[in-house]
């Protein structure tokens, strides 16, 4: 590498253009405000020592984490550079300034690991969190890997890593995605780190959920928030980058709920399955046909990771608002589901009382506690137990103040059955 690209001096930058995708050697989807955010820290050059970014599962944190390391360290990958201004075109990945750690199993190789940051290297979007993606090599394997950082791995690798001297860049940049999952006893020793940083050295941090994390770690960092993607982000994804046809990516891009990074995995065919098992479901729902609320509630249990069961949740989410627009007018284009009118008109005819804001809620609350590992079955069988009571206009079964109540109450429906 030639003197002047080994310079730390302050790399020239310039605005990123275009609406989202490819840009430097880097492809970022939406999230336009927060990477003007990331600029206008190199244009100024006030790069501070700790960066938090925040924001829901899909929404490009990795992406933007990895791009902005490269901006800092040379390389001009949060936008295409101006002519005649220098932009290398190497990668994090070959960086030796930069260091990416992710959350470990208790049981995970240094291969196993190293595969993963090499799909990150080829695809920022790429799923590689343990607990969405069990295996690399299955699509079936289901088992749930919970991944931390444990006391030895922060301490053979984070805190090794925070203590070298930038070589090549600016910063030795550290960065530790889903922060959240760092043990108690790893996240005293983290903030020492934060309070008494090493030279030179920078931490980007990530998160899916900030709430969980201690004021104390927030308070020492800059906070960088990513929005879910909108629907034409991921729709101009989809059909740019991924090679998905427009008519199929549309409907992705309505039911993704602001993930790009799991829908451009979603395979088509087994939606259009999922969708007529989500309409069964619901009927199932109304008629309390306990059988097979808990047939289903186990295939999804069964046959799906978290991921395949949160992109049912997003189908059922999906199904319900097309009921809401179509018993309020709305135009039949504005419909995703618009091949199956048929349903949901006669939803519409014969659940004239149903609450629809109420079985939204549950939706959300759904997903709050599959992201908390709860067996998939349980969350779909009470809300199945909910959505009963919400069709017919009437208060839940069980009140919120209560819900500990499901569990009993199912257990008594299916003894008696």
């Amino acid at each position: 590498m030639s003197d002047e690209a080994t310079k730390q001096d302050k790399v020239p930058v310039d605005r990123p253009h275009g609406k989202s995708g490819m840009v430097g050697a880097r492809r970022l989807i939406g999230q336009e405000r927060l990477r003007e955010q990331m600029w206008r820290v190199l244009e100024e050059d006030r790069i501070s020592h700790a960066y938090l970014i925040s924001g829901p599962p899909g929404s490009g944190k990795k992406a933007l984490a990895l791009a902005f390391a490269e901006a800092i360290n040379g390389v001009s990958n949060l936008g295409e550079p101006a002519p005649g201004v220098r932009s290398e075109r190497r990668s994090w990945y070959y960086h030796p300034d930069i260091h990416l750690f992710l959350p470990l199993p208790s049981i995970a190789s240094r291969d196993e690991l190293g595969a993963r940051v090499s799909l990150l290297a080829a695809d920022p979007y790429e799923i590689v969190d343990f607990a969405m993606r069990p295996s690399l090599t299955s699509q079936d394997d289901t088992k749930n890997r919970r991944a931390f950082y444990s006391v030895d791995y922060f301490n053979d690798e984070v805190r090794r890593a925070a203590y070298l001297r930038p070589n090549e860049g600016r910063r030795n940049i550290v960065i530790i995605t889903n922060i959240e999952t760092m043990r108690k006893e790893v996240v005293n020793s983290f903030l020492k780190l934060l309070e008494e940083p090493g030279e030179q050295v920078m931490f980007i941090l990530t998160t899916d959920k900030i709430n969980a994390l201690l004021p104390t770690v927030i308070s020492r960092c800059q906070l960088l928030a990513c929005q879910p993607l909108q629907p034409d982000e991921i729709y101009h994804g989809l059909t740019a980058y991924d090679g998905i046809a427009e008519p199929d990516a549309l409907f992705l891009s309505r039911i993704a709920g602001g993930n790009y990074s799991y829908t451009r995995f979603y395979d088509l065919e087994t939606l259009q399955e999922n969708r007529e098992d989500i309409i069964r479901f619901l009927r199932m729902s109304y008629t309390v046909d306990v059988g097979g609320i808990l047939e289903m509630s186990q295939k999804w249990q069964s046959g799906y990771n978290k991921e395949g069961q949160l992109a049912i949740i997003n189908m059922i989410e999906m199904f319900l608002r097309d009921i809401a627009l179509y018993s309020g007018g709305a135009d039949e284009a504005l419909i995703t589901n618009s091949d199956r009118l048929d349903v949901i008109r006669n939803f519409c005819t014969g659940l004239k009382d149903a609450r629809i804001k109420e079985m939204l809620e549950t939706l959300e609350e759904a997903r709050a506690l599959l992201n908390q590992n709860i067996q998939p079955r349980l969350v779909f069988t009470v809300m199945a137990n909910r959505f009963s009571a919400w069709m017919r206009g009437s208060d839940a079964v069980v009140p919120d103040a209560e819900s500990w109540r499901h569990m009993p109450a199912k257990t008594e429906i299916t003894e008696t059955r």
